[in-house]
């Protein structure tokens, strides 16, 4: 294609190749849109993921609310995962990452408030974080801690975390068989971070001797959204049974 003027300059464009056709939905999962500011003013947990589906080849954006206050504490740590993710700021102040801002993280890379001072009122940062699931053998992810005084690691927890439809998913690792909702990896594993991070045996540094502060889970919520899963499963199946027992 050309393109020409009055002046004897003659621009030549490039040629445009066809796009591919964008299939329909398939129907196993129904299209959702939700508003990241209004789901994560709700939000019990930091990484919660936003939309309900997480199995294999899916997108997984996953929301974090971070802010500061006098009480607030998030202690460092580290994240390795074996999928790619990426971060999207949609909205910060006082913090190290600037709204709009997007980030693809590296495969291991630390995890903080992304404060500036998390003990400043106003100070505060709402992202999400993407991962595709694998649909292959190996997705795994680990949590590791360092000691704060000689920086060596104090705990490693590897884990893996397959997602439903991979060939090496487990229905069992992260709750029951029959369970509706499924727990997401990360918070599972979070939850069995800390409690290992918190024992004598690790807080202790077995390089130094320094006696590490105390992990508190309350600024990220795993443990409240693993608790509350596992109650929507319970209630869920207790009304599935008296069902049964009335309708036979």
């Amino acid at each position: 294609m050309t393109i020409v003027d009055d002046s004897p300059a003659v621009v030549t464009l490039p040629e445009i190749a066809p796009t591919g056709h964008v299939l329909p939905p398939t129907g196993v999962r129904e299209p959702l849109k939700v508003s990241v500011y209004e789901r994560m003013s709700k939000s019990n947990a930091q990484l919660m993921p936003i939309f309900p589906y997480d199995d294999a080849g899916t997108m997984v954006p996953c929301g974090a609310m971070l802010y500061g206050g006098e009480d607030r504490v998030h202690t460092h740590f580290f994240h390795w995962n074996t999928v790619s993710e990426l971060l999207v700021a949609w909205g910060s102040n006082e913090a190290m990452i600037a709204t709009g801002s997007l980030m693809a993280t590296q495969p291991f890379h630390g995890v903080n408030s992304f404060l500036r001072d998390e003990k400043k009122e106003g100070a505060y940062a709402l992202v999400t974080i993407t991962q595709r699931q694998s649909s292959d053998v190996g997705q795994k992810e680990a949590l590791t801690a360092k000691c704060e005084k000689c920086k060596k690691d104090i705990l490693k927890h590897e884990y893996d975390s397959a997602p439903q439809g991979a060939p090496d998913f487990d229905p069992t690792a992260f709750g029951a068989a029959d369970d509706e909702f499924r727990q997401f990896s990360t918070q599972w594993g979070g939850v069995d971070f800390v409690k290992m991070r918190n024992s004598d045996e690790v807080r202790i540094c077995q390089h130094c001797g320094h006696e590490n502060s105390w992990f508190d889970m309350t600024t990220w919520g795993w443990d409240r959204l693993v608790n509350q899963t596992k109650v929507s499963n319970a209630a869920f199946h207790a009304l599935k049974n008296s069902a049964k027992e009335v309708l036979g």
